[in-house]
């Protein structure tokens, strides 16, 4: 008569064998979060990210700085490296401060600001929060 493993001892194994992988695994997922942690962290000032989908190529444009003036469609950054951008911004772009949806023009001096724009258009996404 053959004797079975119970099932229990499946169970640990698939357990110990799921954490294996995960352990492998881990480090890949750390340094993806390094490297956009490193780019796309708090020491932004500006980027060009080129990206390609069935449309073609699209080259995105990110500014990064203090506030330094808000109008009806722009706002100017002035950003770590002493650069002051212009930078227009579309009337249906998401402007959001703190994670919430606002208005530009309630968007203040001094305070530090993310835009994204594609090419040399007008700023689609607009990312504030309080001065620190």
């Amino acid at each position: 008569m053959k004797k079975r493993l119970p099932k229990a001892l499946w169970v640990v194994a698939a357990l110990l064998a799921v954490n294996l992988v995960l352990v492998f695994a881990a480090p890949a997922l750390a340094l993806t979060r390094g490297l956009q942690d490193l780019f796309f962290g708090p020491k932004l000032v500006r980027a060009e990210v080129i990206l390609q989908d069935g449309a073609g190529v699209h080259l995105y444009r990110i500014d990064r700085g203090r506030i330094r003036n808000v109008t009806g469609d722009s706002l100017t950054l002035l950003e770590r490296d002493g650069t002051v951008v212009p930078i227009a911004v579309s009337p249906t772009a998401e402007v959001l401060f703190r994670g919430r949806r606002v208005p530009l023009g309630s968007l203040r001096r001094g305070m530090t600001a993310t835009a994204v724009r594609e090419g040399d258009a007008a700023a689609h996404i607009v990312q504030a929060s309080p001065r620190k």
